[in-house]
């Protein structure tokens, strides 16, 4: 007790007492001594590091993991595992690993939890080695405890990775156990454990296709636990049992929940798009859900159904009579963007579909959704090579509302494309726009196996139950380097400790440890925004913008009234405050990423950064951990652009005859604009193995190429 208080005490001044009292404690007879022992060299590395590492602590730790008392062995684990934090933990090799797993029955299920945990980093250095300790641990399989059979499986499916055979020989020894646990009376437990199975079913769903039941859903089970097991019965659905499936599924169409029955209807058509023997069944059974006249039903069949087509386009003739009777009843906007695509699609055979989409049309302004109204916009241009006498007027009135919105930027661009495909060849717009059908092969959903496989790596943690990566929802925190050339009022860090802070991280939450990285920022950046300055003299040539509306590539008109490519340069010293960049890189969509491997040894994170700024890359923050270095890079493009604009005040006025043909009037006017470009680059270099990574989001796609030369440019004087 009296070695435990002491310990306590984070004063720099005792270091000198404490050191003989925990060199005594560790060879104490007392087991419960040398365990407290054990916990004071972890508070004496938080207060004083350079006397920890001086007095070689670190073996005495390393030869506690053999004492014979487990809880002495444990706490010298943890110990180690907090010390060589920054390393990766204690480094799994087989003289710390082996003798830990050789007595793991011997400490409680917690403790178990740990040595299973550092036994799943470990790689054997056989199969003879490999098996023996799969046998030792096999007893584990049955423990009662959720936590240490998940760590145990972890250890199964770790070391077999690289033996598929093996592997899934593992996956089938694994089932029933977990699908014991799955059983569980509480529901937290039972989500846990069928979350991993999910995981387990992706890999293997023939292993599990026999034992289909133990996946439907009961009634008293919480709509957490039925979302996911809807998911694992598409994931095991088969030639065999798919038949059985769907119609276990549609019976959960009457759930109270009205997102368990939208998502028993997606995954009934999931099943029919994945087997193509039960596609005419899962046609049959979503057509009767139209009779339910629930309008979420009836929304998110048509939705399906839609799916289905884009599959087998030849089962259109048993879908559109049946739906010909609701498809002026569906209200919600993912259902009416269904709605009008199929109108869109085959028109030709619904004899209302011109008066469907006249509806639409007339309510343009009521309508919220962007999806809808480009929808709306595709399929009254398809219909109107189908039908044209009844859809000429139709149309023209949807091109000029389309152009005359002002508040969604896409679907105006669009209206305007289709405007100018028209004028330029009526003939050659209706073989661009009633294209040959494409049959879809895959949706982009069931083929996402790198996630998958990042998760798998990350079985037994938070996100196997959020069915993500990590780097989804967590965030790594790189210390900023301070650069000694830049002026007092630049970015400065603390080193007063290791905790690391990234431009990307939200503000901590209440009750947690600030970060000690603190990063003091210029005022944000403000986009400067300069009014259009117009020439009073006589304007060059004019230069039709709309001709270019599928180039986001800036124009330039140079005196003559000629078109010129404005050369993207990086701006020498760009300026990107921590707030700016956190808020650009949660908006923008990530756009590329950039992989390299890099000569070992790869320089340090200030010689890196360093040669990222002389080529005008600047750096928000970076720093080193774990054997990875971090870094968030930006970069800024800013350039005067000129360009002729035609404008009218309503280019598609209904007072003119055939208005939707019409050139409209053009006004001529040189304009001169400032554009600001932002990339943002998240990049990770492993020291090891000098692999390098970086996540590439810009502002403008178009300018992408120069930065990635830029980029490649400064990875190659590394190498």
């Amino acid at each position: 007790l009296a070695l435990r208080s002491l310990c306590s005490l984070k004063l720099p001044t005792i270091v000198e007492y404490v050191v003989p009292l925990l060199r005594s404690g560790i060879k104490d007879s007392s087991s419960y001594v040398r365990k407290t022992a054990a916990m004071g060299l972890a508070r004496l590395y938080r207060i004083s590091p350079e006397t920890y590492n001086a007095g070689r602590w670190t073996q005495a730790l390393h030869s506690m993991l053999t004492d014979r008392e487990p809880a002495v062995a444990i706490n010298a684990l943890n110990t180690l595992n907090e010390v060589e934090e920054e390393n990766g933990g204690v480094k799994p090799e087989a003289k710390t690993v082996v003798p830990l797993l050789k007595r793991v029955r011997e400490f409680n299920e917690w403790n178990q939890c740990t040595i299973l945990a550092l036994a799943a980093t470990y790689q054997p250095s056989n199969q003879q080695e490999m098996f023996g300790i799969m046998n030792h641990l096999d007893p584990l399989l049955k423990h009662s405890n959720c936590a240490v059979v998940l760590a145990t499986t972890k250890v199964y499916l770790n070391f077999t990775r690289n033996l598929p055979k093996v592997h899934f020989s593992v996956i089938q020894r694994l089932k029933v156990p977990l699908l014991t646990l799955m059983s569980s009376s509480s529901e937290e437990l039972s989500f846990t454990v069928i979350s991993h199975l999910k995981i387990l079913v992706s890999r293997a769903p023939d292993i599990f296709a026999d034992d289909h039941k133990h996946f439907y859903c009961r009634y008293n089970d919480p709509a957490c636990i039925k979302k996911i097991k809807q998911d694992v019965l598409v994931e095991i659905g088969s030639g065999k049992n798919a038949s059985e499936l769907i119609n276990e599924l549609s019976e959960y169409i009457t759930d109270v929940s009205p997102e368990i029955a939208r998502q028993a209807i997606r995954s009934i058509g999931k099943i029919s798009v994945k087997i193509e023997d039960v596609v005419d069944e899962g046609i049959e059974l979503l057509l009767s859900f139209l009779d339910l006249g629930t309008d979420y039903v009836t929304a998110e069949t048509c939705v399906v159904l839609m799916d289905i087509l884009r599959k087998f386009p030849d089962r259109y003739e048993d879908v559109i009579p049946s739906l010909q009777k609701v498809l002026q009843t569906v209200d919600a906007s993912e259902g009416r963007c269904a709605v009008v695509w199929l109108i869109g699609e085959y028109g030709e055979t619904i004899d209302d579909a011109p008066y469907i989409l006249e509806t639409l049309i007339d309510n343009y302004n009521d309508e919220q959704s962007s999806t809808v109204r480009t929808e709306l916009l595709t399929a009254t241009m398809k219909l109107f090579f189908k039908r044209p006498p009844e859809l000429q007027k139709m149309l023209g009135r949807l091109l000029d509302q389309a152009i005359s919105d002002s508040n969604q930027v896409d679907v105006r661009d669009q209206a305007l494309f289709y405007y100018r495909l028209l004028r330029h060849d009526p003939h050659e717009a209706a073989r661009i726009v009633n294209c040959e059908k494409v049959k879809v092969s895959n949706f982009a959903e069931a083929e996402d196996h790198e996630i998958r496989d990042q998760i798998f790596e990350e079985f037994n943690s938070l996100s196997a139950i959020y069915q993500m990566p990590s780097v989804k929802f967590t965030t790594y925190r790189p210390p900023e380097i301070k650069d000694p050339t830049e002026a007092p009022n630049s970015p400065t860090t603390s080193t007063a400790s290791n905790t690391i802070a990234s431009p990307l991280s939200s503000n901590n939450p209440a009750g947690t440890s600030p970060p000690i990285t603190q990063i003091k920022t210029e005022t944000p950046l403000e986009v400067k925004q300069t009014t259009a300055e117009v020439k009073k003299t006589v304007p060059p040539p004019a230069i039709d913008i709309l001709a270019s509306l599928a180039d986001d590539t800036p124009v330039v008109v140079d005196n003559g009234g000629n078109q010129q490519q404005q050369q993207q340069a990086l701006t020498p010293k760009p300026k990107l405050a921590p707030q700016l960049y956190k808020k650009k890189w949660g908006a923008l969509p990530k756009t590329t990423v950039l992989t390299a491997v890099l000569k070992t040894p790869v320089p340090g994170v200030k010689q890196i950064v360093a040669l990222f700024r002389k080529n005008h890359i600047d750096t928000v923050a970076s720093g080193a951990k774990g054997g990875l270095m971090k870094f968030y890079f930006y970069a800024q493009s800013v350039s005067v652009v000129s360009f002729c604009v035609r404008a009218s005040p309503n280019p598609l006025s209904t007072t003119r005859k055939n208005s939707w043909l019409t050139p409209p009037s053009i006004l001529c006017d040189d304009v001169r604009l400032r554009i600001q470009v932002f990339f943002l680059v998240e990049a990770n270099l492993h020291i090891e193995s000098g692999k390098y990574a970086a996540t590439i989001k810009c502002e403008n796609k178009a300018l992408l190429s120069d930065f990635e030369g830029a980029m490649k440019g400064v990875l190659a004087t590394i190498s």
